[in-house]
């Protein structure tokens, strides 16, 4: 009997063995996997409640943590010549100031057509060119302040992960803005046509080197919130083509104005819905 007993224990011992092996093996191949995909399943995105100050940005490394982010609210001020029940009736209206060098640009607020020739950063200088509109070329307009809505999220992920989700809310903001105050700089004379032409080359360097390390960073499929910048990143490369193709100062003002309010409006957007989720 000690025999067959000393057999059977030393049977169990292996088999033990096995087990642990099988399991070390397991988890191993998990490990790579996770890291493979460049750790996507352990990033999540969510709204927040209370807000919270935007953490500053870390060295690149795989540590998990969870991060509170606030955007906070942006307010352009945009010269409007009209509102429209109809989006036809607003396009024949934008149109109709594209043709006169204006860009006018459409866009949708609820049940609303809103038709914009011009954006600013601060109220002053909008209240500024609006009554220069109307003195001197007896243009009505009305100033309308455009708010971009507070989003307040939780991240949690890999610290590289986290620090490129960050830089891409604040590139699209800032590309936005950049477009938006190179125009400005162009109609004062500020600025040359060269110049304005590097400040877009400047963008589009920034925004190509955003998109490679973000794609670089997180494995497919990407996670939501990674796949809604970007989608708003993805349509640059339009932009870019149609600034290039103007052919002096006062036709890339209109596209810079036009792209601008183009792109801060897609913000604007999306924003609204992740903060209504």
């Amino acid at each position: 009997m000690g025999r067959v007993e000393t057999r059977m224990y030393r049977r169990r011992q292996k088999r033990a063995a096995w087990i642990r092996w099988l399991l070390l093996l397991s988890l191993g191949i998990a490990a790579v996997v996770l890291l493979w995909r460049g750790g996507q399943a352990s990033f999540l995105a969510e709204s927040m409640d209370d807000a919270a100050p935007t953490p500053g940005a870390g060295t690149f490394d795989k540590t998990v943590e969870s991060r509170e982010v606030t955007l906070p609210a942006q307010t352009w001020y945009a010269i409007q010549t009209g509102v429209f029940s109809t989006q036809e009736a607003a396009t024949q209206k934008a149109d109709a100031y594209t043709s006169r060098g204006a860009p006018g640009t459409v866009v949708r607020q609820g049940e609303k057509w809103r038709v914009f020739i011009a954006c600013y950063g601060t109220e002053s200088e909008a209240s500024a060119v609006r009554t220069r509109l109307e003195t001197n070329q007896k243009v009505d307009t009305y100033l309308y302040a455009w708010t971009c809505p507070e989003l307040r999220l939780r991240l949690t992920g890999m610290v590289g992960q986290l620090d490129a989700v960050e830089a891409g809310f604040t590139l699209l903001t800032s590309a936005a803005g950049t477009m938006r105050d190179t125009a400005m700089l162009l109609d004062a004379a500020q600025l040359t046509t060269q110049e304005a032409a590097s400040a877009v080359d400047e963008l589009n360097g920034r925004i190509a080197l955003w998109t490679d390390t973000v794609r670089s960073r997180f494995g497919k499929p990407y996670p939501a919130l990674v796949s809604d910048l970007l989608a708003i990143t993805d349509g640059w490369n339009a932009r870019y083509t149609a600034l290039g193709a103007a052919e002096d100062a006062t036709a890339l003002s209109a596209e810079l104005k036009a792209h601008a309010m183009g792109l801060f409006d897609e913000i604007c957007t999306w924003r609204a819905i992740m903060a209504a989720q």
